[in-house]
């Protein structure tokens, strides 16, 4: 009789399989590679998508999260093109 599995043991196995490997995770958690690759197929069948705690997310939640790394992301790049025009205003005032 096959072994039957939650959905949050299942969330945890793919998790920890995106981490290190579908045949490590199997192999570390006693569970067949084929059940895990089956697990995976379906969930990218479904576009589950999961955030870094394992919860799924909604559609809505992954466009929100889109816009907030894109602003990050903007945000970084305005603090690296300030930092680098500093550093050149420093480097120019030590060499005089």
């Amino acid at each position: 009789m096959a072994k039957s599995y939650t959905k949050e043991e299942r969330i945890e196995a793919l998790k920890l399989a995106n981490e290190i490997g579908a045949a490590a995770a199997a192999q570390r958690l006693g569970i067949k590679e084929g059940t895990i690759y089956g697990w995976k197929a379906r969930a990218k069948k479904q576009k589950m998508v999961f955030d870094s705690n394992g919860r799924q997310m909604s559609e809505e939640e992954i466009k929100a999260e889109n816009d907030r790394l894109r602003k990050e992301l903007k945000q970084a790049r305005e603090d690296i093109e300030i930092l680098q025009d500093a550093l050149g205003f420093f480097a120019k005032s030590r060499r005089k």
